[in-house]
This record gives C-alpha cells, structure tokens and sequence, in this order.
C-alpha cells in the first residue's frame, strides 16, 4: 500500500508500510524550513499508529537544511519514547551524510546507507 503526500512543491513524501509493523516515509526534494513542517506532520501521524520500525528514506534528497535535520531529532525522542526504532537512511547522498555530520545529528540518529530488507510477517 502507498500514500502519497505532499503539501509544497519543493517536497514529496511518500509512505509505503513494507512490514505489517514497519513503516517507510520517502523523501525528495529540498528538507528546509519551508518544507520541514509537511515531514514533521506526517511522521508525528505515522508514529501515532505505533509501528515496530519507522524508516525516513533520505537517500533523494536534495537539500537537509536544519529545520529538516531538527525534524529528525524530534521524531527520534518521540518515536523512543513510544517504543519504535527510528532509523534514517542516507544512501550515498553526500549533502545529506554531510548535513548530518556537520550538526551532530549522526550521534544521535541510527543512519544506515541502505533500506533493511522488510521483515516476514
């Protein structure tokens, strides 16, 4: 199944729930102050239906401003506190690796370069 969302242009967000108790929101485009809400929005929404794993794709991204990387953050405390594991993964983008890494954020965020293989239901 697949949801498509995006409320600006410079973003599209996709979900897509590989696993019955996993989730994955797809990002492209720019992660910046003007766009960092509509990802705030909907992984606050997926994180509601309490999934074992919420995986942020960020491989296609174009640009991780702060208010994006700010984002991460928060959906890593709150998703801790409901009992999911969060994890971002970068691909190969070196903007992104680079954003993370700049900001400390890669201390504080499980990063992987790929997407993990969908557990069996």
């Amino acid at each position: 199944m697949t949801s498509p969302r995006a409320r600006h242009p410079g973003l599209r967000l996709r979900t897509t729930w590989p696993a019955p108790h996993a989730v994955l929101v797809t990002a492209r485009g720019d992660l910046d102050s003007a766009t960092a809400g509509d990802l705030a929005s909907l992984l606050s929404d997926r994180l509601w239906a309490t999934p074992e794993r919420l995986v942020v794709d960020l491989s296609e991204v174009d640009f991780l401003g702060v208010a994006g990387i700010r984002v991460l953050l928060h959906t890593a405390l709150q998703a801790g506190s409901g009992g999911t594991d969060l994890l971002v993964v970068t691909g190969t983008n070196p903007m992104v690796r680079r954003a993370l890494q700049v900001t400390g954020a890669d201390r504080r965020l499980t990063l992987a370069e790929h997407r993990p293989a969908p557990a069996p239901a």
